[in-house]
């Protein structure tokens, strides 16, 4: 038989006492099918917290999801006309003390219960109870909260799953027109806010969780916006409800999958801490995620997340499930996207370049006359699949740190711009050639670092910088590589007749 972990979770609060007891695990196929695994297993608890936990009885109750109250064990308990405290979602304080009261009455001397409570509601009631008294001191109060913690992710499996047949359970009959319907009222009268609101409210009978989140990415695939937390208005527009790449990689969190189950957050350095919490317990993140990936219209990509603040609440069955709701609203997550984005907000940028825009660049700058007007329209092209506010080629015309700067529209000659010093920066890194590229994001301002290559020998460099809420990022690297080989070897047709000598002039021995 399989044992929990028993090391101390500091995320969980106070630490366990020393010589905390393993705690049997049960699958829960196994509970729900085999009533003698599921005795076998209530006397292994028993047997596994006698020493830290003496008692002459462990009640264990299951409170399932459908209602009511369902005895674990032990079955003689059966036999006895206990009134065991309903869940409500919570069983209250006053019913517990009377339930403790009644077992005093029946001979126990010691007597504590703790109700076992899977995120906003409780899902069991565990009962310790001796003939001999004062046997449960703090420390022994503290063992039994624990064991609780530990049997919470089982019993809230369990309790959803408790007495549901093919026909009920989880209703998925009914599932399909239940989400659509919501989906379009939210789409049609609603923030994007109100539309997750609402949506989590008709999933929640077949998909319990703590927390809703639906995420919108940007074309580029550099940042998600959080359409849950949108109260409407442009999309974009509240940076505190955007998520970068660097913080949370959705790519990587689904592996190329369509379908998620993170078993404990806490465990997964994927997971960003700090940026989801539940309403109640307020603050608290959620441990548990299933998610599915919504495939839009358009290409749209958006992610459907539920999380519990249970650890190991969902698997595979939640996450098919809920990949089943994301193709029911997949159109009207399209809907509410391209109406609440303004086409000057909306992302430029696919990610990568298109073919036809290499062309034309390279087009330009071969039956380009006037040099300045030439870079100006080039530029002007890059801005169709590159987020930039400024782009900036940086030209050296001599050895050591100093480069000249050149904009696109640039009419002086090179030797008429001022020299600006670049040591110690990451553009001369990559003038050295001792960085391939580089990308620095500081104080809201990205900039982009890539080289001017010539036949292998690395020239000058094209410097793009971006302001919010362009959505420059470290993706857009080998797109601006393309551009910059494009135009390099023009760039040094230019950076060479600036460094060739003075023209000859007739008479110049009669002037020297």
């Amino acid at each position: 038989m399989q044992f929990s972990d028993s090391a101390s979770d500091p995320d969980q609060g106070s630490p366990a006492p020393a010589g905390e007891p393993l705690v049997p695990l049960l699958r829960v196929e196994q509970a729900l099918s085999d009533p003698d695994a599921l005795a076998t297993w209530h006397a292994a608890l028993s047997n596994a917290l006698s020493a830290d936990l003496p008692h002459d009885l462990l009640g264990l109750w299951l409170y399932p999801w459908s209602g009511g109250v369902a005895l674990l064990g032990p079955e003689a308990l059966t036999q006895d006309s206990l009134v065991v405290p309903l869940a409500a979602p919570q069983a209250q304080p006053g019913q517990l003390a009377i339930f403790e009261a009644t077992i005093r009455r029946a001979g126990y001397k010691s007597v504590a219960c703790t109700p076992i409570r899977s995120g906003r509601r409780d899902v069991g009631l565990l009962l310790a109870a001796a003939l001999e008294p004062s046997r449960y001191d703090d420390t022994r109060l503290m063992t039994l909260e624990v064991v609780a913690q530990r049997l919470a992710p089982m019993l809230g499996r369990l309790a959803r799953q408790w007495g549901a047949t093919a026909d009920t359970a989880p209703e998925v009959a009914h599932l399909e027109a239940l989400v659509d319907a919501v989906a379009f009222a939210g789409t049609q009268s609603g923030t994007p806010q109100l539309y997750v609101a609402e949506l989590g409210r008709a999933l929640e009978p077949v998909l319990p969780h703590d927390l809703l989140e639906l995420l919108v990415a940007d074309a580029a695939g550099t940042r998600v916006y959080r359409l849950g937390e949108h109260t409407g208005g442009p999309l974009w527009g509240d940076p505190s409800l955007e998520i970068g790449l660097e913080y949370l990689d959705l790519d990587a969190l689904f592996d190329g999958a369509d379908r998620l189950v993170i078993a404990d957050t806490y465990q997964d350095s994927r997971w960003p801490r700090g940026y989801f919490t539940v309403e109640e317990p307020a603050g608290a993140e959620p441990r548990a995620v299933v998610g599915a990936r919504v495939h839009g219209a358009r290409g749209l990509e958006a992610y459907l997340l539920a999380g519990s603040v249970s650890a190991d609440f969902y698997d595979d069955a939640d996450a098919a499930l809920l990949a089943r709701v994301a193709g029911l609203i997949a159109a009207q997550v399209s809907l509410l996207v391209s109406a609440a984005t303004p086409a000057a907000a909306a992302p430029r940028v696919p990610t990568g370049p298109e073919p036809v825009s290499a062309l034309d660049a390279a087009e330009q700058l071969a039956t380009g006359i006037e040099f300045a007007q030439t870079t100006r329209r080039v530029a002007d092209l890059a801005a169709r699949f590159l987020p930039f506010d400024a782009m900036h080629f940086a030209l050296r015309l001599s050895e050591g740190d100093r480069v000249v700067l050149l904009q696109p529209g640039e009419s002086r000659a090179l030797p008429d711009l001022p020299l600006v010093p670049v040591g110690g920066t990451a553009l001369a890194a990559v003038l050295q050639g001792e960085i391939p590229n580089s990308f620095l994001l500081a104080e809201g301002e990205a900039r982009l670092v890539v080289p001017l290559r010539v036949a292998g020998r690395v020239h000058g460099a094209m410097v793009l910088t971006a302001r919010h809420p362009a959505i420059l990022r470290e993706v857009h690297l080998r797109p601006a590589q393309q551009l910059a080989d494009v135009i390099a070897a023009h760039l040094e047709l230019l950076r060479r007749t600036a460094l060739l000598p003075p023209p000859y002039l007739p008479g110049w021995k009669k002037i020297r």
